[in-house]
């Protein structure tokens, strides 16, 4: 199961950030929810490590949810948990502090740009108003992968 935040400013930009690695695509704050660890609390931790922010997200704040297919023999299926998160501005951006063993970079980017620079799987969660009235379901199947 896996976390992530959607975090936007005063303009409606979406905060992207960039892993450690070369070539790798642009993502949202977020990552692996840890055994024992509920998606919520594992979305305000990463907020913590990858930001160094202390993030107020609540459970009615969850946008969307995804059940995703596993690829691969041997893989196993998985959820996708994405919270609405709050605005930022730039009192708070100025405190950012990334973990530079996993990212290198932060960035604001258009709800277009963000669309061209994460992973397609990642962009299509991204779907309605940043604040919605009601979290959105989505399967992503690989009929015939397995």
């Amino acid at each position: 199961m896996t976390a992530a935040v959607l975090i936007t400013d005063p303009r409606d930009h979406l905060l992207l950030v960039h892993p450690a690695k070369p070539d790798g695509p642009w993502q949202l704050p977020g990552g692996i929810v840890d055994q024992g660890e509920s998606p919520l609390d594992a979305v305000r931790r990463e907020g913590r490590e990858e930001l160094g922010l202390d993030l107020d997200i609540q459970e009615h704040d969850l946008f969307a949810i995804e059940w995703l297919q596993a690829t691969r023999p041997g893989r196993r299926d998985r959820m996708a948990l994405l919270f609405a998160g709050p605005e930022l501005y730039r009192d708070d951006t100025d405190r950012i502090t990334l973990q530079r063993e996993e990212l290198d970079a932060w960035r604001w980017a258009t709800r277009a740009e963000a669309e061209s620079m994460l992973h397609p799987a990642i962009a299509a969660r991204i779907v309605g108003p940043l604040q919605p009235d009601g979290a959105v379901y989505r399967e992503t199947r690989h009929e015939g992968t397995l």
